[in-house]
């Protein structure tokens, strides 16, 4: 036995240095040009390289070094080199007939493919083979089996370089990549990291740059037709163009199985995570034809969203969004189904559609609490330096906006809505609104609100609807009010209490333009307006100030029983005739115009109370208007009073005192009527 043993100790011994003999002999010169003419009929181009390749014996396998395939000819072409790198092969493999790769190492290597634009457009104008036959993706799944095992693959810090016909440029640059137990029907595990710069090409009109790094680690198994992955992680992190650095990094972590043969994708989790928010998703897809069903779960924070589009949203300790649905998508429609929603701790719920077509068609409705608008209102900017504006409006498009692009683009695919919404109520300042319902439908820029119904939190009820055209930028609404209260609306507004009472208001209005000055314009229409058991600051000075009432305090109405103002509009021109005034001892008729367009008011009315008729007139722009008593009234009640007949000299300027606190009293009547 140990003589047996010895023999084959000693074969081995004489085999390897035969082994070594025969490598020392072995021409690598000779091994370097067959190599390059092999590559050249293979491919059309030969493998140069720089030095002949080193052979080892054990492990078996070759070091190279710098080695170039291809080159860059007027500007197209595609060019592969290295700077050097090697392939070990495992030993005790090779006696059962397999090949299997211990190692495998490509240092610096770089890959560049340049388009050229004629022939891009010459292929893109060949017409398509009809009559080739059309390959079955889903007919077989490619065989598990593989040609050779790979132990461990290393690429580091290699390059990549793409320009495509149009100028867009791709680089990557810190390429490392890492292949570990790539074998048949065990899970192999990948790493890879590189940064990369995209340049769309400005010269064609295309922006939005981007520039960041990527890093990928996963775990992958192939067994037929499954492809398995599991601790997937994909970081991208933007550093400049257009993702700002705030929304880096971006990961994504997921686990499931792919089906190669029937293209079906079982993701058991997925989430992706910004600084922002993250998203969580989970369910079943077939990709041929496209289509997912499954459950989406969302959470974030509203104000690191809205900075991170650039606006300043009032803090809150309540900083927070979360969302869970049922997630469908077939036949270019996404479906979110049994929406439950938390924002900011106020609840919503709901069901939309998505129809991906052109247009887009959204329908659905929504259900939620109490929303003040005062937390998602952004807040005013602070001045900016001249610097500092021009900076942020270098490089941009001045005529971007909606009409330059309808423009520029053609008209703009307005989207179908179908929308339906029940809120327990919204909040903006002191004014509030409870139980808001309406329904919003249209399509191709035509819009209706119909059904619209709300309670005032400072009380009343308004229903109505509105119309809007977006195309020829014209605007409707119909509105009915009940139970106002007028006092109360006006101090929610910051206007004071000047007026108390129970409004109504029923109107009908449409108005054209795209300013408010055009819409002021532009108005047509016709309403009533009713103010019921209305009181008035201004009232109780009118009998200290007005010749022939002084004195008769008691006598003058509190309150007013009944103020009626029918109006109408023409081209921003209203007409409300005749306004007319109702209580106990106390009635007025008068008539108004006031030009929206001129910011103008001539109004004038009768007020008849205690025998009196006092004719009072309002007058002049609307920043200035001036109040005051008809002067024919004031000089046919100063030939009346007697004691101002019999006096003279002083008296009579006391008179004319008494005259002008006269028109301030009738002045502060009428600017109370007016909420002044």
């Amino acid at each position: 036995m140990k003589r047996v043993l010895l023999w084959i100790l000693g074969s081995v011994a004489v085999l390897a240095a035969a082994a070594f003999v025969l490598l020392g002999r072995i021409d690598t010169q000779f091994m370097v040009s067959r190599i390059a003419e092999a590559t050249a009929a293979a491919t059309g181009k030969p493998l140069i390289l720089a030095n002949a390749p080193r052979l080892s014996l054990l492990p078996p396998g070759v070091t190279f070094g710098q080695a170039q395939w291809g080159e860059i000819v007027d500007g197209q072409g595609i060019a592969v080199s290295v700077k050097g790198g090697l392939a070990e092969l495992e030993l005790s493999p090779l006696f059962s007939g397999k090949l299997v790769v211990r190692e495998m190492r490509l240092d610096n290597p770089v890959f560049e493919m340049r388009e050229s634009g004629a022939g891009s457009v010459a292929k893109a104008g060949q017409a398509p083979d009809r009559a080739a036959p059309q390959k079955d993706a889903r007919a077989a799944a490619p065989s598990d089996a593989l040609p050779v095992e790979l132990a461990r693959l290393v690429l580091r810090q290699g390059q990549v370089i793409y320009v495509d016909a149009r100028g867009t440029t791709l680089r990557v640059k810190d390429l490392n990549l890492s292949v570990e137990n790539l074998r048949r029907r065990e899970e192999a595990a990948v790493r890879c990291d590189f940064a990369f710069d995209l340049d769309p090409g400005a010269r064609h009109g295309a922006t939005g740059k981007l520039a960041g790094t990527l890093a990928l680690s996963a775990k992958l198994r192939y067994y037929a037709p499954d492809l398995t992955f599991r601790r997937v992680s994909l970081t991208f992190t933007p550093l400049s163009g257009i993702l700002p650095r705030e929304a880096g990094p971006v990961q994504l972590a997921c686990e499931g199985a792919l089906n190669l043969q029937h293209l079906r994708l079982h993701l058991a989790k997925g989430r992706l995570s910004l600084p922002q928010a993250s998203l969580n998703l989970s369910g079943d897809a077939t990709l041929e034809p496209l289509a997912f069903k499954g459950r989406a779960d969302l959470e974030g924070s509203p104000r690191k969203l809205a900075a991170l589009a650039g606006l300043t949203l009032k803090p809150s300790a309540k900083d927070g969004l979360r969302l869970e649905s049922a997630l469908e998508f077939a036949d270019t429609t996404l479906h979110l189904r049994d929406i439950a929603a938390q924002l900011d701790g106020t609840p919503l719920r709901g069901n939309f559609s998505v129809a991906l077509g052109s247009p887009v068609s959204v329908s659905g409705g929504l259900q939620a609490g109490l929303i003040n608008l005062d937390a998602y209102l952004p807040l005013p900017e602070k001045p900016k330096t001249a610097a500092s504006a021009a900076e942020q409006n270098s490089g941009q498009d001045v005529n971007r906006g909606p009409a330059a692009q309808a423009t520029k683009n053609g008209p703009p695919a307005w989207p179908a809505l179908n929308l339906r919404a029940a809120l327990a109520g919204v909040r903006h300042g002191k004014v509030s609104v409870t139980n808001l319902s309406f329904i919003l439908k249209g399509a191709n820029g035509k819009y209706n609100v119909s059904t619209l119904s709300c309670a005032l939190g400072s009380g009343g009820t308004l229903k109505g609807a509105a119309g809007a055209d977006l195309q020829s930028k014209a605007w409707s609404l119909s509105l009915t009010a009940a139970g106002v209260n007028v006092g109360a609306l006006l101090e929610s507004l910051g206007q004071g209490r000047p007026v108390d009472g129970t409004a109504a208001l029923n109107a009908d209005l449409t108005t054209r333009g795209e300013t408010p000055a055009a819409m002021q314009a532009g108005l047509n229409g016709r309403g009533t307006l009713e103010v019921r058991n209305l009181s008035l600051a201004a009232m109780s000075a009118l009998p200290k100030n007005v010749p022939g009432l002084t004195g008769k305090e008691g006598r003058m109405p509190s309150r007013f029983d009944l103020v009626r103002v029918p109006f109408t509009a023409r081209n921003g021109e209203i007409a409300a005739q005749p306004i007319t005034v109702s209580a106990t001892g106390f009635n007025a008729v008068g008539q108004a115009r006031a030009s929206l367009p001129r910011q103008y008011l001539d109004a004038a009315a009768d007020i008849k109370t205690l025998g009196m008729t006092i004719p009072v007139m309002a007058k002049g722009p609307f920043s200035d208007i001036a109040y005051g008593v008809d002067p024919k009234f004031a000089l046919d009640l100063a030939k009346k009073l007697p004691g101002i007949l019999r006096n003279t000299g002083k008296e009579s300027g006391n008179a004319g005192g008494a005259l002008q606190e006269g028109l301030r009293g009738a002045g502060g009547l009428v600017k109370g009527l007016l909420g002044r």
